[in-house]
């Protein structure tokens, strides 16, 4: 089945059949644990002839609330909305966070929530224990490993610690120890903490998300000068011809299928992918395996 293909066979499926996203999981190929020496080629998972190309969702979330907006999307509008795009796995947090003031609180809910499916890989939020209020960084992040974390998310200002290497550096030690990514959403962290980190901490693998179009200048260099930086293709990075320029100078290894549900509409982010002219390997690096090398890469 070709991209377009792809395209043309989504349908949508009935409201109740929250089964049809755990139906897609059977028969994606799982990898082994040694994926940090495993060869990049053992992680392309190129559809069949008349099977959908696997999608791994970078940038997805739920379970929060937003000033004035009483709305919620619930785990299972997540997994819906995964199943009508044919979407088969998803790495999730608490999504809008603005109103998570309660980080602790924030991660035993989502958590919780992705226990109902292994089509919802939790991205839970880690803090520097500095001020003796949370477990040790190396137990906080072994805890969330045990729990099933694809990635693990900072966001400083919101948690209320700043961005100085004598505060972190415990929190990065431990992640990139482990090899669990480090989930960045611009708005808590900016692209040029990121290089701050990918610097120090070479063997720390991080996922930038929710970059704008205008970023394009600085994620180029960014990524072409640390190659353990990561980009999520979803919301709001909506570059004319993007794919192409970062496949045809960087190669697809560091970029990721992403949506920015529930805040952004997922196929947009599907036909950006689809309608790429770029090899079919590449698409399928894109599409999941880039995030499952990343996943099958921490140390459990």
């Amino acid at each position: 089945m070709t991209a377009k293909d792809h395209m043309r066979g989504l349908v949508e499926l009935p409201e109740g059949d929250l089964q049809a996203a755990e139906r897609m999981v059977r028969g994606v190929k799982q990898y082994a644990a040694g994926a940090e020496t495993a060869p990049l080629e053992a992680f392309v998972r190129q559809a069949t002839p008349g099977e959908a190309l696997p999608l791994f969702d970078a940038q997805a979330g739920f379970g929060g609330a937003s000033k004035g907006d009483p709305t919620t999307v619930s785990a299972d509008d997540c997994l819906r909305a995964m199943a009508k795009v044919r979407v088969h796995r998803a790495l999730v947090r608490t999504e809008p966070d603005t109103l998570a003031v309660d980080p602790l609180l924030a991660n035993d809910l989502l958590l919780e929530a992705c226990e109902v499916s292994d089509s919802l890989v939790p991205c839970p939020i880690v803090l520097p224990a500095t001020g003796g209020d949370v477990p040790p960084e190396a137990d906080q992040v072994d805890h969330l490993i045990r729990c099933g974390a694809g990635a693990a998310m900072v966001r400083p200002a919101q948690d209320d610690w700043q961005w100085l290497p004598f505060v972190y550096t415990p929190l990065m030690n431990a992640l990139s120890e482990r090899r669990l990514p480090l989930f960045c959403i611009e708005r808590h962290v900016s692209l040029g903490q990121v290089a701050d980190v990918a610097a120090r901490f070479p063997d720390l693998p991080i996922i930038v998300a929710n970059v704008g179009y205008r970023a394009q200048r600085t994620l180029v260099p960014l990524l072409a000068t640390y190659r353990n930086v990561h980009l999520s293709l979803g919301s709001n990075w909506t570059v004319h011809r993007g794919i192409e320029q970062m496949v045809e100078w960087l190669g697809p290894e560091q970029l990721l299928f992403g949506t920015g549900f529930p805040a952004a509409e997922p196929m947009m982010a599907i036909t950006q992918l689809m309608y790429a002219e770029i090899s079919e390997e590449a698409r399928a690096l894109i599409g999941s395996g880039n995030l499952e090398r990343l996943w099958s890469g921490v140390k459990r």
